[in-house]
């Protein structure tokens, strides 16, 4: 049931996609290589949310505010290269990054989410726990995400949208959070910066210090970006001499601004600017 009217669910592997104008895959990405060409080949736009074509050359990669070509296949970003891109426009002059990702369970989609809900209850009712999602318990806890090179394809990213690269550091952990990226940002620039120039950069970017009247509001992955569009900053403060940079908390729905905003906003350039 969608809005209370029910939707037919059928076989992807039977559908034919000449009866689609735009397909947007929310797939893994072994799925969207297989099922990707079959709609391009049917005359089918696609909006893909995997990682299968992200680093194509041929392939654009897209976050929101940028030109949308009139291309057959669009790529949308990792997520949490959607929330930094407005924030590294803002700075400008960088000369590295450090980034400490604390990761929410839906990151590893509907199971992830179901594993900390089942946990949690089980814990509560003082039984014992089983992971299967996770490599070991999640409630109550945080898991050090170790083994795999986000770093290195972030930065791929990164170079593919920015017009300037630089070294990236990337620290994970996974922590019992359902919904919402929560990023702690040092970024060393080559000049030093305005701490009010910055923010006004940042305000212009729409990018929302929370809903204090204090200097910095406090924000968090559940209290304002959870279920919300939308990049939320705290605690933007200038590095110690003699370093040059700032450190800020990054927080963003990672299911919405992440992944379900850069879609929106490619499918309706493509409705407004295209004919079928």
């Amino acid at each position: 049931m969608y809005k209370s009217r029910p939707l037919l669910v059928g076989d992807l592997e039977e559908f034919d996609f000449a009866a689609a104008d735009i397909a947007i895959f929310a797939a893994p990405a072994d799925v969207a290589r297989k099922h990707v060409p079959r709609a391009r080949a049917a005359g089918c736009r696609v909006i893909d949310h995997s990682a299968a074509f992200r680093l194509e050359s041929d392939v654009p990669l897209l976050v929101e505010g940028m030109p949308v070509p009139a291309a057959d296949l669009v790529a949308c970003p990792d997520a949490l290269v959607a929330l930094l891109i407005p924030v590294l426009q803002a700075v400008g002059s960088i000369r590295s990054v450090q980034l400490t990702v604390l990761e929410p369970v839906s990151a590893a989609g509907r199971r992830g989410v179901r594993e900390l809900a089942g946990q949690t209850g089980e814990l509560l009712n003082g039984r014992g726990i089983e992971a299967t999602v996770f490599p070991a318990q999640i409630a109550f806890n945080a898991l050090p995400v170790v083994g795999n090179d986000r770093a290195g394809a972030l930065m791929d990213e990164l170079e593919r949208v920015l017009p300037d690269s630089f070294p990236v550091a990337v620290a994970a952990v996974g922590v019992p959070v359902f919904y919402g990226l929560t990023v702690a940002v040092t970024l060393l620039t080559d000049t030093p910066l305005n701490l009010d120039q910055l923010r006004a950069r940042l305000e212009k970017a729409s990018i929302d210090f929370g809903n204090s009247e204090e200097e910095q509001g406090l924000v968090t992955p559940v209290t304002e970006a959870s279920g919300r569009d939308g990049v939320y900053v705290t605690g933007l403060q200038s590095l110690p001499a003699p370093l040059e940079g700032v450190q800020l908390w990054l927080v963003g729905d990672n299911l919405r601004q992440g992944a379900a905003r850069q879609s929106l906003y490619v499918l309706e350039k493509w409705i407004k600017d295209f004919k079928y």
